[in-house]
């Protein structure tokens, strides 16, 4: 599972998200921004990790909770792959851009190509 997948996978499911400093302007409607954190190794497993940032608009915060449930469960369609390891982070309202925000941290783990023996 790689950060293109999980882009797409919340494109398909009709969520407005963009990559990391791509959305410009206030929240005018709800949006994510996917930022990949990046890899832990240990040994011969890594563990890619991805950060899906919500921004919901600051006077419509009554429908912020149902929003972050509707964005956990697509997310969910991709576990056991991708695993949510940081429930949702306090909410805070970002006036440069008019909305609250929160973020949700999903990790998956895999065997890496790096230190490990490769056969030839």
């Amino acid at each position: 599972m790689m950060w293109a997948d999980i882009f797409r996978h919340l494109k398909d499911h009709g969520f407005e998200v963009y990559p990391l400093g791509k959305h410009k302007g206030e929240c005018r409607s709800p949006y994510l921004v996917l930022r990949d954190n990046g890899i832990m190794r240990n040994r011969s497993i890594e563990a890619a990790e991805y950060e899906v940032l919500l921004y919901y608009p600051e006077d419509r915060y009554s429908e912020f909770a149902e929003y972050i449930g509707s964005v956990k469960l697509v997310m969910n369609l991709l576990f056991p792959a991708l695993r949510l390891v940081e429930d949702e982070q306090p909410h805070y309202l970002d006036t440069e851009v008019k909305a609250y925000t929160t973020g949700l941290i999903y990790r998956n783990s895999r065997i890496s190509k790096v230190n490990r023996i490769m056969k030839g």
